[in-house]
């Protein structure tokens, strides 16, 4: 399977004697920024093209899945506040993640890197040595992309191409059924004091639970937008409702949703439905409550007969839910 692998040089127009003529921005610092990537991202496999041509080869054979996760500077991260290495990171981990969603292998990546203009091409390096750390730390090795510059802020897309693995289907959205649990792998809310860019891509998890439960794991997807409307997401893919019981979303929040809470005065409760970047996996399926337990889960409700969410109060009353979290549009 061809893959994108130049990096293309960055260009400006400079006038000379009435003319213009297209030199390299970066000059040889954009070169030694490709090689420089060629061996930090080492070499795929044996035969194969990797860093440095003008297309990437992977060998695959069976199913590839390809996700695409798009970062821009001052909406997903803040180079004020945080480290270009934990941004490249994050970057590499949103894709990840997807791949947990899914249940399945990360085996490579591509990253498009978008650089303002003017700005010191050693950050770019620190964002890069992140985004290629994240990737290693799950066996997936980065095998191409692209680089161009403009004058607005910094964007970053990671795309990664991933495989089932042995003996386990692919988990979609849309199989939850009546009468499934619906769990998560962790706390959730306040990921904004800092979670956002330490959080752990659920991968070996997300193996562990679909070798575990087999066709008992129905749907599964990743937390990043909000417990609520991640949620609305698989019931209407599935075309069923689901109930989230009050008591036990409040038991999930995480110590950075009670602190968020105090701060801004806004419930906990809503920190934790709405608040996103969680990177949680959102797990429905047949699970008993050792079930639960054992493997490490935290169930916050069900999935019923209808359409919709529902919030169910200790006294057992319903009410009507938003979906509320994060939409880009």
């Amino acid at each position: 399977m061809p893959l994108p692998a130049h990096f293309h040089a960055i260009r400006r127009p400079v006038a000379t004697s009435g003319r213009q003529y297209t030199l390299d921005a970066m000059a040889a610092g954009e070169r030694d920024f490709v090689r420089w990537l060629h061996g930090a991202a080492g070499i795929p496999q044996a035969g194969a093209v990797g860093i440095g041509d003008d297309m990437a080869s992977l060998r695959v054979s069976g199913t590839i899945l390809v996700s695409c996760d798009l970062l821009l500077e001052g909406t997903h991260f803040d180079p004020a506040q945080s480290a270009w290495h934990d941004i490249g990171r994050k970057a590499a981990g949103c894709g990840l993640s997807d791949c947990a969603a899914m249940a399945v292998q990360p085996v490579a990546a591509t990253v498009a890197l978008v650089w303002t203009r003017g700005r010191d091409v050693a950050e770019a390096r620190e964002l890069m040595g992140g985004v290629i750390a994240g990737l290693a730390a799950f066996d997936c090795v980065l095998i191409g992309g692209d680089t161009t510059s403009w004058t607005h802020p910094v964007a970053i897309d990671v795309t990664i191409m991933a495989q089932p693995f042995s003996g386990i289907e692919p988990i979609r959205r849309d199989g939850a059924k009546p009468g499934d649990r619906v769990c998560v792998t962790g706390k959730l809310g306040g990921s904004i004091l800092g979670r956002h860019l330490t959080f752990k891509p659920r991968v070996h998890e997300a193996r562990a639970l679909a070798a575990a439960l087999g066709d008992r794991l129905h749907a599964m997807m990743d937390v990043t937008d909000g417990l609520a409307i991640d949620l609305d997401r698989i019931a209407e893919a599935s075309r069923v409702g689901a109930v989230l019981d009050e008591r036990l979303v409040e038991l999930v929040a995480s110590d950075a949703a009670h602190e968020l809470a105090a701060r801004d005065g806004r419930s906990v409760r809503d920190h934790v439905l709405g608040d996103g970047e969680d990177f949680e996996l959102l797990v429905i399926g047949e699970l008993n409550a050792e079930e639960v337990e054992r493997l490490g889960l935290l169930c916050v409700g069900e999935i019923v007969d209808g359409s919709g969410l529902v919030l169910r109060d200790t006294n057992g009353a319903t009410t009507p839910l938003a979906a509320m979290g994060y939409e880009h549009l």
